[in-house]
């Protein structure tokens, strides 16, 4: 039994099930405390800031630091912050400059926890492969499962309890980390560069790195693209053409549920895959199809089936992503350019959503679907035109003791 990767993996459920809680229980909070629907819109606008800004500063703290004590802090952080809402609002009262500084803090919060428990993973002893496809099944559970549970537990309890059981659930997590999870290599704090010279680290690093640069680019590109079919052309289509927000809600659903699977089949048999055709093809099958299926206007009951069928080849690129991370970044480097590889891949999000909602209004709901899936298919072309691709399957380029987990 390997008792450091199932606390590790564990840990990652428990933080990302209250994570997703968290997201419902917030917003509502504020709409049951204020009836505002733009300070709703403002708080949870602070929280993405708040996730934005740490997933590209955080990574230096890592390193320094050591990942299993920026896992075990960065919730406990997260944890006072949440816990801090129901706690504020029921003694002193809670004012939305308050209550935004508190929701800026919870997003800065998840990202260093995140990216800490990636760069553990070679700590806990278990394959890269088998062990990257684990966190990312269970990050998958706990965002599949988080936000319905919230929603209940809502409805039974009210918001602030539940903002007090999501802070209990990121103490479990750091808990489970900090006693459970071995101590590795650390880099101390002596004699390091300043924390701006680490970031240009990262920065040269991974511009240096065609292969992770050509990643991050991708992940960019197919991340806006793939958040704007979600978040406002699937939204649309409930709208204009369904008039069934439930559609909605199983299509997103049968998403996660089938990138759940996938990931678990990779965790399977997908360390005996070459990672360029594996890569390549899930790609190809978890993207565009997506785009036309919504467009063809299929029954409920048979779009629900395929999405979920097509998202089973999204399950396998975060873990085979992380392979390659790790293949490829020197162990005292991985908290920093691990971070800037997910700023990078997050960065055009808010795009996509703006691009998706231009495209809706100028050219009506199929054309968008249409023109975004096409563009998704370009992206995903790319693995099969350039030669830098070919480079997923290289010998690792560094090898030696995992990296640092003080």
């Amino acid at each position: 039994m390997n008792r450091p990767l199932i606390a590790l993996v564990a840990a990652t459920a428990v933080s990302s099930a209250g994570a997703a809680m968290t997201l419902v229980a917030v917003p509502w909070f504020v709409l049951h405390t204020t009836g505002s629907g733009a300070q709703t819109g403002m708080v949870a606008a602070a929280e993405a800031l708040g996730l934005l800004l740490s997933v590209a500063l955080a990574g230096p703290l890592v390193d320094r630091y050591g990942a299993r004590r920026m896992s075990a802090l960065a919730d406990l952080f997260t944890a006072v912050s949440v816990a801090a809402i129901p706690v504020v609002h029921g003694t002193l009262g809670l004012s939305l400059p308050v209550l935004m500084l508190l929701s800026l803090a919870i997003g800065a919060g998840r990202a260093p926890a995140r990216t800490a428990k990636q760069v553990l993973l070679p700590v806990t002893g278990a394959s890269i492969a088998r062990g990257a496809s684990a966190q990312e099944a269970v990050q998958r559970l706990g965002d599949l499962l988080g936000a319905p549970a919230g929603g209940v537990l809502i409805a039974l309890l009210s918001p602030p309890p539940v903002l007090l059981l999501d802070a209990a659930t990121l103490v479990a997590a750091s808990a489970l980390v900090g006693f459970f999870v071995p101590k590795g290599r650390s880099n101390g704090t002596r004699d390091q560069p300043g924390y701006l010279r680490e970031l240009r680290e990262s920065a040269v690093a991974l511009r240096r790195d065609r292969l992770l640069l050509s990643l991050c680019l991708l992940c960019a590109g197919t991340n806006a693209l793939g958040i704007g079919l979600f978040t406002v052309l699937l939204p649309a289509y409930g709208t204009m053409v369904w008039h069934d927000s439930t559609i909605v809600g199983l299509v997103i659903a049968a998403s996660g549920a089938g990138g759940l699977l996938g990931s678990l089949l990779f965790g399977w048999l997908g360390p005996r895959w070459r990672r360029w055709p594996t890569f390549t093809a899930c790609f190809l099958l978890c993207g565009p199809p997506a785009f036309v299926l919504v467009a063809a206007d299929l029954p409920p009951a048979l779009l629900v089936a395929a999405i979920g069928l097509t998202a089973l080849a999204n399950g396998p690129l975060n873990p085979l992503i992380a392979g390659v991370k790790f293949d490829r970044v020197a162990p005292e480097l991985r908290g920093r350019v691990f971070g800037a590889i997910s700023s990078v891949a997050l960065a055009a999000m808010p795009l996509g959503n703006l691009l998706a909602g231009v495209l809706l209004d100028a050219a009506g709901l199929r054309t968008a679907l249409l023109v975004l899936g096409g563009a998704y298919l370009l992206l995903t072309l790319c693995p099969l035109l350039f030669r830098v691709w070919r480079q997923l399957d290289a010998p690792p380029l560094v090898s030696g003791p995992p990296g640092p987990a003080g």
